[in-house]
């Protein structure tokens, strides 16, 4: 990550700013939590210049770490960057908004059209488009936050750990972080050392 990125101070961005920004977001989740990198990108990086594109790859990176839905995790995790603990609450209600009041929405009448022809062709639509934007987020994820090989390989004993033994993605995620602090200690180290003499 860009360290000259957190030396200049972050802008005071708005509370208001911050809660319409994320229910930007919010309103084109679909695919969950995974589909809105590009979207919070665009908004954050690119629109706002909040943050950097590589501070949103690092929080919602960190987002996925913890329990809960990644979506709420990386929007309270950006607002609270932003805005201390009210930025994370204003953050969070924005990005939840929109999907709440369209769930309350097809709730209300989904046992109705559930099985209208137009409402199965609708959603077998829907899943080759959510499929494409996970796969364009993976693939963002790796040409972004994977500059070293070190990265390349952790990533690849995850997946193939996870694929071939059915592991927990917990247990996937939690080695992953314990590889990588490992791999930045001997990194570390291997400095320290070089530069010692």
């Amino acid at each position: 990550m860009d360290d000259s990125a957190h030396d200049a101070p972050a802008p005071r961005v708005p509370l208001r700013s911050l809660y319409t920004s994320f229910v930007r977001v919010g309103a084109g989740m679909f695919g969950g939590g995974y589909a809105m990198l590009p979207l919070l990108e665009r908004e954050v990086a690119d629109r706002r210049r909040w943050v950097t594109h590589d501070d949103v790859a690092d929080l919602f990176a960190l987002a996925q770490a913890i329990p809960g839905v990644i979506a709420v995790n990386t929007a309270m995790l950006i607002g609270q960057r932003l805005r201390g603990w009210r930025g994370a609450v204003v953050a969070a209600l924005g990005a939840v908004t929109a999907p709440f009041l369209v769930i309350l929405l097809i709730a209300g009448i989904f046992d109705r059209v559930a099985h209208s022809p137009a409402v199965v062709r609708f959603i077998a639509g829907l899943r080759p488009a959510v499929c494409g934007l996970l796969l364009g987020t993976a693939l963002r994820l790796v040409w972004r936050g994977w500059r070293r090989l070190g990265a390349w390989l952790l990533g690849l004993a995850v997946t193939v750990l996870t694929l071939a033994c059915d592991l927990n993605p917990v247990w996937a995620i939690l080695g992953g972080i314990v590889a990588a602090l490992l791999i930045q200690a001997i990194v570390t180290r291997r400095g320290r050392a070089e530069a010692a003499g």
